[in-house]
């Protein structure tokens, strides 16, 4: 049987990757001697949850912690042909955490998929031409099955909107709602963003992101659940051209301030994860 397989870091907690590996491909049971080899690195298992196989069997998932190694001696190394990334590209930095979620009304975003798709300033046009560009090289050349055998870390644009000023209350005006819909974001598995804030547009469409001591938006990404209507994407094809802005759905390869384009978009359902 296939089990769903989440490979996580030890030094912060991010996923590295989500795979899906046969389950004789895995060890029986994990010990703390297994390594495997993802992206030219070495990685050793250091906590399996569940870590017996009759158990993950049992549920078809397995969350393996991972710590990159240097040298180590030779001992198991699980098959680095079963080991892909999920993602062709991830932010390379997360928000600073304020605190546990604590049971609050929150957007949850997913780790591997913060700022997955965002607005971007004409200061950032530069660095999406090279992202997406690297990206594309990684879907072409790096694919095996469903998922990559490289990953694309973006770190730039780290400032998206430098040289744009508004507010979540401008961001609200913009798209043709209130600050009533305004909650905290929170990533899965780690808490509530510092200085986060997530702004429901309509069922199925939220603008999340950063904002600064001073109240401006620093980050605008777009999580999507569901399709949007021909007024959603009216209202953010209105807003970006009003403020210079390209919406960057950088998976997807798409950059665009183009209403057709984006009715187009969000009349799609959310793209999967594997891609």
């Amino acid at each position: 049987m296939d089990i769903s397989v989440t490979l996580r870091d030890a030094a912060d907690g991010g996923v590295i990757a989500r795979t899906v590996v046969p389950s004789q491909d895995l060890p029986p049971t994990f010990d703390g001697t297994q390594l495997l080899e993802a992206a030219d690195h070495v990685w050793r298992v250091v906590r399996a949850e569940p870590a017996f196989r009759e158990e993950y069997e049992l549920i078809g998932e397995l969350e393996l912690t991972l710590r990159r190694v240097e040298q180590e001696p030779r001992v198991e190394m699980l098959p680095a042909r079963d080991i892909h990334f999920s993602m062709s590209s991830i932010s390379d930095r997360l928000p600073d955490i304020a605190g546990p979620l604590d049971g609050r009304s929150v957007l949850l975003i997913k780790d591997d998929l913060w700022r997955d798709v965002e607005l971007v300033a004409p200061s950032g046009a530069a660095a999406v031409t090279e992202n997406l560009k690297a990206i594309r090289r990684i879907q072409t050349e790096f694919r095996s099955g469903p998922g990559f055998t490289e990953l694309h870390l973006r770190t730039t644009p780290a400032e998206p909107l430098a040289g744009v000023t508004f507010t979540v209350e401008d961001l609200a005006a913009g798209l043709g709602t209130t600050t009533h819909f305004v909650r905290p974001v929170g990533i899965e598995g780690r808490g509530v963003v510092q200085g986060g804030y997530a702004l429901s547009v309509a069922d199925g469409v939220h603008v999340y992101g950063l904002v600064d001591t001073a109240s401006r938006v620093t980050v605008a990404g777009v999580h999507r659940t569901g399709i949007g209507s021909t007024q959603v994407a009216a209202a953010f094809g209105t807003l970006l051209r009003a403020r210079g802005l390209e919406l960057v759905d950088w998976r997807a390869g798409l950059r665009t301030d183009d209403a057709e384009v984006l009715v187009g978009w969000f009349g799609a359902p959310p793209q999967a994860l594997w891609r």
